[in-house]
């Protein structure tokens, strides 16, 4: 920069940043340095490499190319990926998990209506092992059924004192409610209710001796039940 511009600059109380910045980088674009370094950029190599590489990635996109089968490939097992994603989440049957007096069960949640403390219970002459008497729940008469005679489990020691007429033998735990829609209706006994779990079965079925009411047995030993011969049977 010269005199004259500095001065320039200064006389109209300026910085020489402010005044003289647009004629400074006019000049140094035209300096011989700066002129001879862009006429050593090969503009037509830019082109030419600019050009390949777009033709590669429409080739990519395309199907064609050395990336195309890695796209595809990707692009694959992603499409595979979440058909399998949603085929394990839908797996899953919400179920009450119940245990009786020996027996883990596994009741689905939608044939199950309310679940109350044992109420007060009045026995049956005469009435087969596993119905232990009626209850009233939410206004509404109904048998009770112990789920561990209905499963043909071992006589709990609970209904083997009704089942020989012990006075004071009312059992504890809780009554299931279930959905009989116009069947008659009723009610199961169990002795704890533990918790709600989505509840993938096994695909093998249960073995013979687990019963008619036993639809599979999980890996924790847990007895899935078959609500709907359940239903039929406590209905009739």
């Amino acid at each position: 920069m010269d005199d004259t511009l500095a001065g320039a600059g200064a006389a109209n109380g300026m910085g020489v940043g402010a005044g003289a910045a647009p004629l400074i980088a006019a000049l140094e674009s035209a300096s011989p340095e700066r002129a001879a370094a862009r006429a050593a950029i090969d503009w037509d190599d830019v082109h030419r490499k600019l050009a390949r590489r777009n033709a590669d990635l429409e080739a990519t996109f395309a199907g064609r190319g050395p990336w195309a089968d890695a796209v595809l490939a990707r692009r694959a097992e992603d499409l595979a990926e979440i058909p399998q994603i949603h085929e394990e989440e839908s797996a899953g049957i919400p179920m009450l998990v119940a245990r009786g007096d020996e027996t883990l069960y596994g009741l689905e949640l939608r044939h199950l209506g309310h679940i109350v403390p044992m109420p007060r219970l009045a026995r049956v002459p005469g009435a087969p092992p596993a119905v232990l008497g009626v209850i009233a729940v939410a206004g509404r008469v109904m048998r009770l059924f112990d789920l561990d005679r209905l499963c043909n489990g071992p006589l709990a020691s609970v209904s083997a004192a009704l089942a020989r007429g012990d006075a004071g033998a009312d059992p504890s735990g809780y009554a299931i409610v279930l959905r009989t829609g116009a069947g008659r209706p009723a009610a199961l006994r169990v002795r704890e209710v533990e918790r709600v779990a989505d509840i993938v079965p096994p695909r093998g079925s249960a073995p013979a001796e687990a019963g008619p009411l036993v639809r599979a047995i999980a890996a924790d030993r847990m007895a899935i039940l078959d609500m709907a011969a359940l239903l039929d049977l406590v209905k009739t």
